[in-house]
């Protein structure tokens, strides 16, 4: 879809004027097939996600779009007014090629503890809980009983474990779908969840060497397998993320003082873990202020806060319009994001 020309604006007044440019048309956004969307909660990057997926699905119907949400407080079902759930599906009125999901990752890592515990539990009651505990440097107490030595184990993992199995299917999602938008939960969890990895493969090794150590006395069996195919894919997504091509982390904040503080913050750590970032979206601008006084002194507020966000050289500034009320709905969803402006 060719972009909209109109004449720029001059600096420090409101963002009457610019370039009208969708989702599927930005820079920032075209050529990924992995993008990640985050920032601090209730800037409404959800919105700006379902919005994003949805253009891009319309845009070119021959490619599979899949939008995962890995935040605990799931909003999918709200913002596209139609429910969602785990299981991936298609949302009515929406292009088929579009797939929608709500991870459920609580559930993914009770299946897996299960399967770790029962595996571990059945090395304890064959060699001793205590030979296991002097098997691992993982600080557990050598009198810990047999049917407490697995859950010991498992609560040594990093925290985030469960979101991390969850946002492994990506990788595996990969094979089946052209493009992955995930909805990332709010700045702090989403960091931790892009930082552990590594901790994580640790903490599987542990359990990997236990197996493999009594292998003589009870097979390893498909959990070794598992947990060998678990690392594996790790290392894979950590190398997506370091993928500029493939990767691009997409912030979403609004244009006051305390959400821009903290987009700061959040673009300087996604640096240090060297994540593209080549955009910010600034939600929800008062674009439009009419006649309205109050309107144009907001929106020129606006302006400053934009204007005063350090971020990395070549990062784009995008801005969507305030409208009340927030887009829900496909075809709302749809009619919003044909209005965004670019720099």
């Amino acid at each position: 879809m060719a972009a909209l020309k109109r004449r720029p604006t001059d600096v420090g007044r409101p963002f009457r004027a610019g370039t009208f440019t969708p989702p599927e048309s930005l820079d920032a956004i075209v050529g990924a097939s992995l993008l990640f969307f985050g920032g601090k909660g209730g800037v409404g990057k959800t919105t700006v996600a379902a919005a994003t997926a949805l253009r891009l699905a319309r845009a070119n119907r021959s490619r599979k779009i899949l939008l995962l949400s890995t935040d605990p407080a799931h909003s999918l079902a709200d913002v596209f007014k139609h429910p969602v759930g785990d299981k991936a599906r298609a949302i009515a009125g929406g292009p088929r090629n579009l797939i929608v999901r709500e991870l459920d990752a609580a559930a993914v890592l009770a299946a897996r503890r299960a399967q770790f515990e029962g595996a571990i539990d059945e090395i304890a009651a064959a060699v001793g809980a205590s030979t296991i505990a002097g098997s691992v440097d993982a600080g557990l107490s050598v009198r810990s009983p047999s049917s407490n030595i697995a859950r010991e184990l498992m609560n040594l993992a990093p925290p985030g474990i469960d979101e991390l199995f969850g946002i492994l299917s990506v990788v595996d999602a990969r094979a089946e779908h052209d493009v992955i938008v995930v909805d990332t939960a709010p700045t702090g969890h989403a960091l931790r969840l892009l930082e552990m990895p590594d901790a994580a493969r640790e903490w599987m090794q542990v359990l990997l060497r236990v197996l493999l150590k009594y292998r003589s006395l009870v097979r390893p069996g498909q959990l070794a397998a598992e947990l060998v195919d678990v690392s594996k894919s790790i290392r894979e997504l950590q190398a997506l993320l370091r993928d500029h091509q493939q990767t691009r982390f997409i912030v979403v904040t609004r244009a006051a003082e305390v959400p821009r503080k903290e987009t700061a913050r959040l673009l300087a750590r996604l640096h240090r873990l060297r994540l593209a970032t080549p955009a910010v979206v600034f939600n929800a601008l008062t674009m439009t202020p009419g006649r309205c006084a109050r309107c144009h002194a907001t929106a020129a507020a606006e302006a400053r806060e934009i204007r005063a966000l350090r971020r990395p050289r070549g990062c784009a500034i995008i801005r969507t319009p305030l409208v009340a009320p927030p887009p829900r709905g496909v075809a709302a969803l749809q009619r919003w994001a044909a209005s965004w402006l670019a720099d």
